[in-house]
């Protein structure tokens, strides 16, 4: 432990967290929100920021002894923790046990929180890695579409493959259409924009004409997203006019399109704003998962569902949990006991004490199930958790 540096770590989904949870403890977390102030004067702040949520572990560390006191003396100079960087998000988290000493950033603004026990604090870093870290843009402009890869922070432009046209006026002038209507009138080539498409629709109105022009404009574009998407699973969030966001949903094969999207035409967006709406749709697709998730647990609680704390745990510690909900602030304290099996669901005034809430979340990961963060008001009676099981019912132990 004494020749254990710090690495930098970088969580994105729940997977990535599943290496350290298993970890022998005694297990030291500590967060503290960052300063906004210039680097230099960031960097003072944050030092006595540190210091002061260290200080606040001090009765716990006792209980530890020498051990503790070793974990504590690895992290105290917190200039030597964090990089003279600029920071990548807007807290800063330290993860420290005998075999694991992580550095992370956190894009949430946490509340300064130190805690010492058998397992890993990792409540703070769940807003994080339970929403979509990285998404793609695709702004459906007909003078010029584009697609950009986005994280909460940056927007970065995406070139698609040779031979995709981006520009509708063009792709009309050179490009001929991958379908034809039945109900056509007697064909004949057409002029002006649409130079070189064969059509001549009959009875179908103009303004069905121009949908299915722009269909096809949309399906080879469609064609180049899955070729630069393929294999991919992150979401895909649209902007466009309010006309053509439906059109494109229609001829749509990327399997991973957000169901939230962005209304307005992308060219007469302020710099910024079509991420930031972007964001807001990601954000909204996340609460619809939520509240699937409690819909769910409504109609399963009682046999194949629960919001009590102890059975929780223990259906966690046997992997029975598949979801988990949690709330974004409610805590337990108590301690499970490995040996007995047994959950207490109060202060035992021992070093096993640790947030309840905390150890379903660890144990879920750790035996593959999901979790979701909820604000708490949408918890089920005001409790802290909302389990749906994989089975109902598990063998007595």
């Amino acid at each position: 432990m004494d020749t254990l540096k710090a690495e930098l770590a970088e969580f994105q989904t729940l997977k990535d967290l599943k290496p350290i949870l298993a970890t022998q403890g005694p297990c030291l977390s500590a967060y503290i929100p960052l300063s906004s102030a210039p680097l230099n004067q960031a960097l003072k702040a944050n030092a006595l920021e540190w210091k002061e949520v260290l200080r606040s572990l001090e009765p716990k560390i006792e209980q530890y002894g020498a051990e503790g006191r070793k974990l504590l003396e690895g992290i105290s100079d917190f200039n030597a923790i964090w990089p003279n960087q600029e920071p990548h998000g807007r807290s800063i988290g330290v993860l420290r046990s005998p075999d694991v000493f992580l550095v992370t950033w956190v894009e949430q603004v946490t509340r300064r929180r130190a805690v010492l026990g058998p397992r890993f604090y990792i409540r703070p870093l769940l807003p994080d890695v339970t929403r979509d870290p990285a998404f793609y843009l695709l702004a459906l402009s007909k003078k010029n579409v584009r697609m950009l890869r986005c994280t909460s922070r940056t927007a970065d432009e995406i070139g698609f493959p040779a031979g995709v046209a981006t520009n509708y006026d063009e792709y009309m002038n050179t490009a001929k259409p991958d379908h034809v209507r039945d109900n056509r009138a007697t064909p004949g080539p057409s002029a002006g924009s649409s130079s070189g498409i064969v059509f001549g629709f009959g009875s179908v109105s103009d303004t069905e004409a121009r949908d299915e022009y722009v269909a096809q404009f949309f399906r080879q574009i469609d064609r180049g997203i899955n070729e630069i998407l393929r294999g991919k699973t992150e979401p895909l969030v649209l902007c466009g006019v309010e006309s053509e966001l439906p059109i494109y949903r229609s001829i749509n094969s990327y399997p991973h399109l957000a169901e939230e999207s962005v209304q307005g035409a992308p060219n007469s967006l302020k710099s910024g704003e079509m991420h930031a709406r972007a964001l807001e749709a990601i954000n909204r697709c996340y609460e619809h998962e939520v509240d699937e998730a409690l819909s769910e647990y409504n109609h399963k609680v009682g046999g194949g569902a629960s919001n009590r704390i102890k059975e929780v745990v223990k259906a966690a510690h046997d992997g029975r949990v598949l979801k988990l909900v949690v709330s974004d602030s409610l805590e337990t304290t108590g301690a499970f006991n490995e040996a007995t099996y047994t959950v207490k669901g109060r202060e035992t005034g021992t070093p096993e004490d640790e947030d309840l809430v905390n150890d379903a979340v660890v144990q879920t990961i750790l035996h593959a199930g999901q979790v979701l963060v909820a604000p708490n008001g949408k918890m089920p009676n005001g409790t802290p958790v909302a389990a749906i099981y994989r089975f109902s019912s598990a063998a007595s132990r």
